[in-house]
Formats: C-alpha cells, structure tokens, sequence
C-alpha cells in the first residue's frame, strides 16, 4: 500500500465544512431545482452508502472544500475526492462549483456519462441526439445562448471548459473540442488571464480555427511586456507556447529559458507539464522544435538493483561490510551524475540501503518496492547484517516518498517473488516515464563473476533492453579481488541457507507459487433480470462467447459462474487484450436487446500477483488458489459499470511487458504503436473489507 502522502493528508484533515453564504454571482453560482431533480435522478451512483472508513463528515461552516477537491484532483487521489465531492454535492446541490468538481471527480473515474448529465445540468442546456455520432450532445449556438455562459464566473466557466476537452480524449468527439474552445474563449474574454488565453488558442487550432488561434495568441503576448519581466513561470510558459503558435521559435525557446531559471521555486511537475505540452502538440501534428523540449528538461528516473551485505552462510565474500563507504560513495557520484531526482528500489541491507540513503541526501524522491512481507523481508534481507542495519531500514521506510508492495504476502522460500518485485519496480518506473516524458535508467550494483539467479542484480541487468540507460558498480573490481583463476562463483557459494532462517516447516512445504495475470468480470443489473428475460439473456451469453472465440486469445483458465467470468494467464497483456474486447463487445453487443430493462454492461478488474497452482480435488483440473484471487475478485463489485479497472502491480507488469515489447520492435527496426492507456485514479477501498488499492483506469489508446 502507497504511504500517505503528508500534504495531502494534513489538506484532507482539513475539511469539515462548506462554506454556503458565498453570494457572488448568486443567479449562475447555484442550480436551479429542475436541474438538481434530474442530476439526483439521473446519476445512478448517488444514493450509494460510501464504505465506512471512506466517510468523511461535511459541515456548513468549511470554506476549504472546493479547494482541497481541486488538491485532490491534482495528486491524483481520485477516490477521495470522489467521496469527498460526492457528500458535499449531495449536501448542497445547488452550489455550481461544486457540482463542477464533482463531474470532473466522475470523469476522471471514469464515469464517463454521468459526468456528462451533470455539466449539461451545470449548463442548463438540454442535449440533443447528434445524426453523425447518436451521442446526446450540444450544439454551439445552444451554448453561446445559455445563461451560464452570459452571466457566469470566468474561473468556473474555464473548468468547465476543462472538463469538455478532458472528455475529448475519451470521446474524441470534435464537438467536444469545440465546446471547450468558446468555454477557454469566453473565461479569457472576461478575464484576460494567459493560461485560459492559450487553452482558447490551442483549441481553435485543432478545431482548424488557424486564424482564431494565432489572434488569440497575439492577444496573450499583450498581456505582459516583452520576454515577460515579473512574469511568473506559467506565465512564462504560455508566453513562449504563444510565440511557437506565431511560429516564432527563437523567441518562444528564449521564453522557455526564463522559465527554467525560475524552476527551482517550481514542483518538477510544472515543468513536465509543459513538457507534456510540447508532446501533445507535436503528436497532433504541430512543428514543435527539439530546442524546445531541449530546454524543458525532465528530472531522471532510476531504478535500483544490488547485493545485499554477505549472509554468514555464504562460503565466498560479495559485499563485505567493509565495502560500504566506497559503494556509497559511488553511487553517489554516479547519481549526480545523470542529475537523478526519483528512484525506484528494494531495500535490503547493503545496495539498497545505500543507494536509498544517497538519493535522499540529494534531495531527491524515493519510492521502496517490497517483495513480500515486511516481518519476513526483515528476516531474509535485512536481519543478518545487524542492528545498525536494521534502524536504517527503518528510518528510510519512514522517510520514503512511497513504500508499497509487489506483494504483501509471506515469503515462503520462494524466490521467484523477488523476480516479481523487480517487475513491478520497473513497470512502475516506466509508468512514470511515460508521465514524465523520459525513459528510467537502472543502476545495479553487482559482481561480476556471480550467475543469474531468480530476482537477482544479474537477473535484472539481463533483463534490461536499453544499455545507453545501463549503470554498472562492479564490486568484483571494487574489491580488487584476485581470481585465483576462477572466472564464475559457483551460485550454490553464495545463497542463503533456506534451514538457517526461521520458516515454519509446515508452510514453507507449499504447492507450486508463479506469477499470473487475471481477471474477474460481471455484469451489471444481472440479479434483477425477470425469468421473462432469461430466454434473451441465454442468446446474450451465446453470442459473446462465439464473439470472444474468435479472438483467439491463449489463456491458461477461463470459468464462468452465471455472469461472471474468471480468467487467468500468463502475461498481462494477453489478460489486457482479453478484458479490453471483452468489455467492446458487450458495449455492442448489450444495445441490441431492447427487451432487458437496461443495456447490459460490465464490470471488469485485472490484477496480477503469485497465486499457488494445483488440482482441484473434485473437478480433477489445475486450479489457482490464492490472497491475489480474491483481491482481484473483491475489486470487481467496486469498478465502474463499464470501465476495466487494474491494480498498481498488473499495470506496471503491463507497462513493462510493452516497454520489452518496444524495444525488441525497434531493434528489428520496426515500427511499435503503444495500444494501452492506463490512467490513475487513486486508492480505493476494496469490497468486503479486503482492505484498499490503487487502482488505475484501463483502456485502449
């Protein structure tokens, strides 16, 4: 589980009121009642009781409420502000602003049409059945006539200009485009600022409003004088994005420089904001120099690997303890070096320890990924080295950015979690590279002359495709030790002796444990069908499963019990494949019953993790037992209808299965198209008190 962030927290803590006597533009700051009938009838998640460690107590009195939704919003914890939205919404349903953070919070869940009755309610325009897209949208003229738009607050009417154009990029629907245009349009009218100037722009120049663009850009240079003295850095940012607009690119990369010299009173996420920008622009087609995106330079990702201190089993010497200064220093310079800022690492005693001990000397943010168990982690990883050791682990847990976990289960002798662990390590990394423009580097300190084994520094090196990113501390050089003629250490030299290490005999004799992919669906109202509808739903069923027949997909398992189905295999993206088409075929398919009281729809979660495998002993075939089975089944019910939802570890699995996959395309000089979208929505509270999750947003790019 991913540490609580203490800003957030402390923000969190915060709210316990709502502030209702704000009377500033009174007629367009509340719905009217028409409007919240229809929002509370039309939004099916409503009236849904909140799990109880979710509840979060709303008081008349808070003026903080909207602002620490928007904070929320902003660190990525989607689910809390869902709930926390949610309360106060229902609380105080009138209030426009609210009802704004609230369909952003359903968007960003992906509860894609609720979002939408609640901003065409926010607007008080009724949607009408588009001919070429048979979506209920509006149309422009309806728009530009509505009260909202005449009378309302430029900061809110530009979220909600927000919202339309985040939307796009699930609809990709121009209109939407074009609706968030004369939103931006009209918030800069009123207010002048640069930010909503440059959304306004940028859109018109999608939307193929060239001339609009380039007169809404030379509007935003006007704002501030020439290369912006006492401009702040986003500022300055839309300033330069103004002269690139106007093809002015000396001119936009000297502004791009101002900015940078203000950075360091910036979070690094201002800068790979803009840097984002940059890309966004560039893959719609834009001419967007590298000078640019050589100016706006993201911090660097490391990932960790490397030798714990000598076990006393061990016959022969990696890492002695007297290595430790020299190992650290290295690392440290090492780091300097490539101007490393996040790190990605284990932390058992020694590399880990060290390389964690470094960074955050640096300044820089650490994120530790545990194998297993912390108690068992203690006593294979961290124990034999002593009790200095031991505060260290300690205190780098406590002063970490993130500690989570590839798996929170026992360690049982099976090494192959640690193999795991790495997999996560760096799908994570690569998840955050993608985030941050940039690809991880791996850093390993190894020996030299040791033989891969499960998890193991060797392990992880020869796993990574990109030596250019490749970092290597020999400690066989290091030590300065003498061969003796021996080009390789025999691995059985240097393992831990699994007698030495307090295992319970009787667990640690436990069937076959591998790392499996899977996924739980079913679907949506299915329990309330009458025995009139069954006949249908029988000719639902077959004709989904002649659907998925001819997708091919080679899963290791697939079961079903009623409406749901269980399937297992492999690697994460056949089971990403699988739960995609999967949901696009009952999308389809579930329209064409127009005798179900409702469509049928799906719920779908995917999880990855080490299950046991062994035959069931009454239906004589291999079975998957296992805590990841039923965390994969208890976050199904908690997805929303429609969407694929996939915990943190399948994710970076997938994320790292993609990244192997690319680079092995591009070494055959192939062409690789990323087919994945996977987008954060934040922790959340599993079904049947099985504890919480992060989770992100699955779906086809």
């Amino acid at each position: 589980m991913t540490k609580k962030n203490e800003e957030t927290t402390e923000k969190s803590n915060e709210i316990s009121k709502i502030d209702n006597t704000e009377k500033k533009n009174e007629k367009t700051s509340q719905l009217s009642d028409a409007a919240i009938k229809n929002v509370m009838s039309e939004i099916g998640d409503l009236t849904d009781e909140d799990n109880e460690e979710d509840v979060i107590t709303i008081d008349s009195n808070s003026e903080n409420i909207e602002e620490t939704i928007s904070h929320l919003i902003a660190t990525g914890h989607m689910f809390k502000a869902h709930v926390m939205a949610k309360k106060a919404f229902l609380k105080y349903p009138e209030n426009t602003k609210l009802a704004q953070a609230y369909a952003l919070v359903l968007l960003k869940t992906g509860a894609i049409e609720d979002s939408r009755k609640l901003v065409y309610q926010i607007l008080q325009i009724e949607p009408r059945k588009d001919e070429a897209t048979e979506q209920m949208m509006i149309t422009i003229e309806d728009l530009r006539k509505c009260k909202f738009l005449m009378e309302g607050d430029p900061d809110l009417i530009a979220k909600v200009g927000h919202i339309f154009k985040e939307d796009w990029k699930y609809s990709h629907h121009c209109r939407d485009l074009e609706i968030a245009r004369e939103l931006y349009a009209h918030s800069f009218k009123l207010a002048q600022k640069t930010n909503t100037g440059m959304n306004a722009a940028w859109l018109a120049w999608l939307t193929g409003e060239d001339e609009l663009a380039k007169q809404l850009a030379s509007a935003v240079l006007k704002l501030l004088p020439p290369y912006g003295l006492d401009a702040t850095f986003g500022e300055l940012i839309d300033l330069a994005e103004a002269q690139l607009l106007l093809g002015r690119e000396e001119e936009a990369c000297k502004l791009y420089e101002e900015a940078m010299k203000q950075s360091d009173k910036e979070s690094y996420i201002s800068v790979v904001e803009a840097r984002q920008q940059l890309y966004f622009l560039r893959e719609a087609g834009f001419k967007v120099p590298n000078a640019a995106l050589d100016i706006l330079i993201p911090p660097t990702i490391v990932v960790f690997t490397g030798h714990a201190i000598d076990h006393p089993s061990f016959q022969v010497s990696l890492f002695p303890l007297e290595m430790e200064n020299d190992v650290k220093r290295i690392i440290t310079e090492k780091l300097q070096a490539i101007n490393a800022k996040i790190g990605y690492s284990s932390a058992s005693c020694g590399a880990d320890i060290l390389f964690v001990e470094a960074l955050q000397s640096l300044g820089g943010e650490v994120n530790i990924i545990l194998p297993f168990a912390v108690s068992d982690f203690i006593e294979t990883n961290v124990r034999h080295a002593g009790p200095r050791w031991e505060k260290r682990f300690e205190k780098i847990l406590a002063t970490a950015h993130t500690v989570s976990f590839a798996c929170e289960d026992r360690y049982l002798g099976h090494d192959m979690l640690y193999r795991f662990a790495n997999h996560v390590m760096h799908g994570s990394a690569v998840m955050r590279g993608k985030f941050l423009t940039t690809e991880p580097h791996l850093m390993a300190v190894w020996h030299s002359r040791t033989d891969s084994t499960p998890g193991g520094p060797t392990d992880f090196i020869d796993r990574w495709t990109n030596i250019s990113t490749l970092h290597l501390i020999d400690l066989d050089e290091l030590g300065d030790a003498e061969n003796n003629g021996v080009e390789k250490i025999d691995t059985a030299l240097v393992q831990k002796q699994k007698n030495s290490l307090t295992f319970d005999p009787f667990i640690s004799k436990s069937p076959d444990r591998v790392i499996k992919s899977m996924m739980f669906s079913d679907l949506s109202g299915y329990s309330k069908l009458q025995d009139e509808h069954i006949p249908s739903f029988l000719d639902f069923l077959d004709k989904l499963n002649a659907a998925m027949e001819k997708i091919g997909i080679d899963l290791e398992s697939l079961n079903t019990w009623g409406d749901a189905v269980f399937a297992v295999a492999d690697s994460a993206i056949k089971i990403a494949d699988f739960g995609l088409r999967y949901n696009d075929i009952i999308e389809n398919l579930g329209k064409k019953y127009p005798e179900f009281p409702f469509p049928i729809r799906a719920r779908i979660s995917l999880h990855s993790g080490p299950v046991f495998v062994a035959q069931d002993p009454f239906i004589k075939k291999m079975n998957f037992y296992g805590g990841h089975i039923n965390r994969a089944a208890r976050l199904e019910p908690v997805t929303a209808v429609g969407q694929v939802y996939a915990t943190q570890q399948f994710v970076a699995l997938l994320h790292g299965e993609t990244n192997d996959e690319r680079n092995e395309s591009l070494q055959k000089g192939l062409k690789y198209y990323d087919r994945y979208s996977t987008e954060y929505v934040g922790m959340i509270s599993l079904a049947k008190s099985f504890g919480q999750q992060e989770v992100y947003h699955l779906r086809w790019k």
